[in-house]
């Protein structure tokens, strides 16, 4: 009976071993670019902002970047604004907004490096 314990105990701390080994090898890797602009275009998703926001953090998290977030809302007292603003708060980061998204902005560049990331919500236009 013993034996079975310290066995069962054994393979607990290997696995354990094994779990904080990866781990840090994936601390360890650096990441070509430490931040990230985003910028959101939330458009009155109420439903799923937040599982959107959360999914970013989570992503940006486990890869090791830092972010700002941009909300481009013609509205600011709007239900899914006030969402972003609660879901950021809790990660210690405040949001900032714009009215309208640049033209700039709006189109890829040619060779398709942007210094920011384009998360359009919007509903597609027919």
């Amino acid at each position: 009976m013993v034996a079975h314990l310290t066995m069962i105990l054994l393979i607990y701390f290997l696995a354990a071993v094994a779990v904080h080994a990866m781990h840090q090898r994936h601390l360890s890797r650096p990441e070509p670019e430490g931040f990230e602009q985003i910028l959101l275009i939330p458009s009155n998703q109420e439903q799923r902002i937040e599982g959107v926001v959360r999914a970013l953090c989570r992503e940006l998290f486990y890869r090791g970047k830092s972010f700002t977030l941009t909300v481009v809302a013609d509205r600011m007292e709007s239900e899914t604004v006030r969402i972003i603003e609660k879901l950021m708060r809790k990660q210690g980061l405040e949001p900032s907004y714009l009215a309208a998204v640049p033209p700039d902005m709006e189109r890829p560049k040619l060779n398709g490096d942007r210094t920011f990331r384009l998360i359009d919500l919007r509903e597609p236009e027919h």
